[in-house]
């Protein structure tokens, strides 16, 4: 993370929900579409219901309840071959953006904008530098028990290592990454595996504690964030 200027991408508040065998789709005028989370992009919405993908403007929706098994990172269409399936290998459909990879479609992280200060230190001199985001708690959620994986589908010239996944710590309202004397914040150590050209998937070496979180390409203050629930 750096401090940088950055173009905020519009991204809902979404939240997991453990009952229910579907997704709920809400809208701002208060009604509710039942189906399955296909995909997102940068102002649409794809949400296949009945067996047919519909497509809803993000203006309109208020946000999207996952359902347990869309919460779930277990694949059950994987061909016999071990081979992925076709809407991994495609990738997401908005590039450079790590997207949390779901049963059957990619979900959305929270999207914030990290802003760096000081901690610790006395009228703002000295001290460890710290890059906080706003809000306790992320709005996208998983359980430690599940395996976290994402997927992110890149631009030529972009390298997947840039990416780096930071543990937050909950204070006065805001989360914030852990005190660092002179140098970047704590890492938690990552994974990389190529599925496809431009498509790789990046998951923690190890279990993460509950807690809250973020990805951050370096060299960016975009974080895209998550929580992870006992």
């Amino acid at each position: 993370m750096r401090p940088a200027a950055s173009v905020r991408l519009f991204l809902l508040s979404f939240a997991f929900v453990s009952t229910g065998s579907a997704d709920t789709l809400r809208l701002r005028d208060g009604s509710t579409v039942n189906g399955t989370f296909v995909g997102a992009s940068g102002d649409d919405i794809r949400f296949s219901v009945n067996g047919q993908v519909q497509h809803y403007a993000r203006a309109n929706v208020e946000g999207i309840d996952f359902s347990a098994a869309s919460n779930s990172p277990e694949q059950n269409d994987a061909p016999a071959n071990g081979s992925e399936p076709d809407w991994v290998v495609r990738g997401p459909d908005y590039v450079n953006a790590p997207f949390l990879r779901g049963a059957n479609g990619f979900i959305p992280l929270e999207y914030e904008v990290a802003t760096a200060s000081r901690s610790g230190g006395i009228y703002g001199l000295g001290g460890a530098t710290v890059y906080r985001v706003q809000g306790a708690r992320s709005s996208v959620r998983v359980h430690q028990s599940d395996r976290v994986v994402f997927v992110v589908r890149l631009n030529n010239g972009w390298d997947p290592n840039q990416f780096q996944l930071f543990r937050f710590d909950s204070r006065m309202g805001s989360r914030q990454t852990q005190p660092a004397m002179g140098g970047a914040p704590p890492l938690v150590p990552l994974a990389i595996r190529k599925v496809a050209d431009s498509v790789y998937e990046i998951a923690p070496s190890r279990p993460l504690p509950p807690g809250e979180y973020a990805v951050s390409p370096v060299n960016s203050n975009d974080s895209y964030c998550f929580g992870v629930d006992y």
